[in-house]
C-alpha cells in the first residue's frame, strides 16, 4: 500500500476517522479541501486534504468488481 493513501473509514461530528498505515487517526473536517465521504482516499500537502477522485474511483470499481466475482463463485 502506497504509504500516503488515507482512507476515509467514517465521519464521526467534526472529524474524519481514517485508516492510515495500519493505524486510525482523526482529521477535523476543516482540514480537508471539499466534500469528503466514507471510502474517499485523500491526499496531503502537509497541512491539508484532499479527495483524491481518481484514486477514491479505482479503489471503489476494484471493490466492486471484487463483490461481483464473490458472488459469482456461490
Amino acid at each position: 500500500m502506497d504509504k500516503s493513501r488515507i482512507i476515509v473509514d467514517r465521519i464521526e461530528g467534526e472529524v474524519a476517522v481514517c485508516e492510515m498505515n495500519g493505524a486510525m487517526v482523526d482529521i477535523p473536517l476543516e482540514k480537508i479541501n471539499g466534500e469528503v465521504r466514507e471510502g474517499d482516499i485523500l491526499r496531503s500537502d502537509g497541512e491539508h486534504y484532499t479527495v483524491s477522485k481518481e484514486e477514491t474511483e479505482q479503489r471503489r470499481a476494484a471493490i466492486t468488481d471484487r463483490f461481483a466475482r464473490l458472488k459469482a463463485r456461490q
